[in-house]
């Protein structure tokens, strides 16, 4: 049952009923089978710019979205030119794409996989950070979110979807109806997408003394293709686009170039949730595992040293807990031979952990490893220099810039590259932060958009975790909340780059602020941060009635484990 919430928007004054706003969006097949994208149809309120003058639409293949494109060249190679494209569909690029759609731009989204969301669907990472205002015990009426803007418009269609928040964890989300939200919100803005396709490389040209990529170079099973564009955004994650196309960059930490900790996560279905549920937050659910945990490690009993503490989360369906308890050190998102490695111990520490539990913690005593993540989860690789590098200080001052994008509190959450125990840690806090990896309480640090923006590279922008910022810096940053702000505010500077034909440095980071308007606003109080929610019910209900048939008809099935 979908909760539906009526709620005021404070940029336009018009009210929305979320519920029959989405339900609109789901009518994808009315806007691939026509010319004219549904913004442009229905009046919403995304649509107060011009519609993509080539009226484009998510192609169904690889040769159709070429089509789209413009077609042409030889049998096998796809071409076309665009006003912006974003490499990259994980939030950050969701977000560049519909911003700058939405604005008039044509634009192309390159996505290797067959959906959107990056991290947060392919590597299962959840739940969102970056937003809160608040902390992890606040009850409704005191939740408050810092960025608004599309990660708001994304958050409230997952919470009229069902998707959205739970009793522990007012944040985490449901990522297969995650992945059908951005297929529809792309479609409806005009957005050309591939999927199953890859960056091969770059071809550039020179004006002025400084560099700009003229087009990409892809590869898909549809053959090679080439695609042009007035302005690139790199969304990659890794900085991909603008390491071929030659900007400088460093890795990892300074000193000895490691970065943080991959993992592997994964979801345990079938949980006993009702004491974890009473238990009146998530760290309080966590302490009731962590005894077992701490035995079954000190009698060696359990042999795991990836992690020192139990780390899981709610998630927003009956009886299933989304773990991150994995950890690979001293590997690279950048080394295929590492990245297997990682993918493959990270598999097997999942069900180390997993099967544990089943034999050992009543909770999970029907339990079972429901979903493990189809990618490892990479959270640092390359930092592309910009014309300003974020700092710790930055974060801890809790730093305001005239030419601010996007704001939060996250903490320098910094995945220890060599051990289990992290910076941050406050020692025997079971992943509390210590003093000074923070802002202040109550206050927020700013991302400049000079981070975005290269000496190198006139016509690109990074905006994804590696933009420019410190290894310290970018624990903070990297998150996908504040990634979903980083991706809006680039494709709305593509967008003005391209109607003034100039390079993204040109563009006023001012101007760029005053485009988005939650920069100017008190943190948000209201829909969906702060709905009472129905999922305590429905899990209530849900283990009562595991809880009977289990007594009446099932044995335990650690027994047989």
């Amino acid at each position: 049952m979908a909760v539906r919430q009526n709620f005021t928007d404070k940029a336009t004054g018009r009210f929305h009923d979320i519920g029959q706003r989405w339900q609109a969006r789901r009518m994808v097949k009315h806007a691939a089978s026509s010319s004219i994208p549904l913004h442009a149809r229905n009046g919403s309120r995304n649509s107060i710019h011009a519609a993509p003058r080539n009226g484009a639409s998510v192609g169904t293949s690889s040769s159709a979205a070429a089509a789209t494109a413009g077609g042409g060249g030889e049998e096998g190679k796809q071409n076309g030119h665009f006003d912006v494209i974003v490499c990259g569909g994980g939030p950050s690029g969701v977000a560049a794409a519909l911003a700058a759609a939405r604005r008039g731009s044509r634009t192309l989204l390159v996505e290797r996989y067959g959906f959107c969301g990056g991290m947060a669907t392919a590597a299962l990472v959840n739940p969102f950070s970056g937003h809160a205002f608040h902390d992890q015990l606040a009850p409704v009426g005191k939740r408050a979110s810092l960025i608004g803007g599309i990660f708001k418009e994304v958050a409230l269609a997952l919470h009229a979807g069902g998707g959205f928040g739970s009793v522990l964890m007012d944040a985490a989300f449901d990522e297969e109806l995650l992945k059908r939200i951005y297929d529809a919100a792309l479609v409806e803005a005009g957005v050309t997408v591939l999927y199953h396709t890859y960056l091969t490389g770059v071809r550039m040209s020179a004006s002025s003394g400084i560099g700009r990529i003229a087009e990409i170079t892809t590869i898909s099973k549809g053959g090679g293709g080439a695609f042009s564009a007035d302005v690139f955004v790199d969304c990659s994650g890794d900085g991909d686009l603008a390491a071929m196309a030659g900007c400088p960059f460093s890795v990892g930490r300074a000193g000895d170039g490691l970065t943080q900790a991959m993992t592997v996560s994964f979801r345990m279905a079938n949980v006993d949730k009702r004491a974890m549920l009473a238990a009146g937050g998530m760290r309080p659910a966590r302490a009731l595992v962590e005894p077992y945990f701490q035995r079954a490690l000190a009698s060696g009993e359990l042999h795991y040293p990836h992690r020192n503490f139990v780390h899981f989360y709610d998630y927003p369906r009956p009886g299933v807990l989304h773990f991150n308890m994995t950890r690979i050190n001293r590997v690279s998102g950048l080394s295929a031979e590492d990245l297997t490695r990682a993918e493959i111990e990270g598999r097997r520490q999942a069900f180390v952990f997993g099967e544990w539990l089943m034999r050992n913690v009543p909770w999970f005593r029907n339990a079972f490893i429901d979903k493990v993540a189809c990618q490892v989860g990479v959270r640092e690789t390359r930092h592309i220099d910009g014309l300003y590098t974020m700092t710790m200080d930055d974060i801890v001052e809790a730093r305001k810039f005239p030419d601010g994008i996007t704001r939060s509190r996250y903490f320098i959450d910094i995945h220890n590259p060599t051990g289990a125990l992290d910076p941050h840690q406050r020692p025997n806090g079971k992943g509390e932060v210590r003093s000074g990896f923070g802002p202040p309480p109550g206050d927020f640090y700013e991302v400049p958009y000079r981070c975005l923006v290269n000496a190198h590279c006139a016509n690109l922008l990074v905006a994804c975790r590696a933009l420019s910022a410190s290894h310290e810096a970018a624990a903070a940053v990297r998150v996908m909340a504040t990634m979903h702000g980083v991706g809006e505010a680039a494709g709305i500077a593509a967008s003005e780059a391209v109607r003034r034909a100039c390079g993204v440095a040109d563009v006023s980071g001012e101007w760029l602020r005053s485009q988005i308007p939650y920069m100017s606003e008190a943190p948000d109080y209201g829909a969906p941060w702060n709905v009472e929610e129905i999922f305590e019910q429905k899990e209530t209900k849900v283990t009562e009635m595991k809880h009977e048939e289990s007594l009446t008809s099932h044995s335990p099935l650690c027994a047989s484990v």
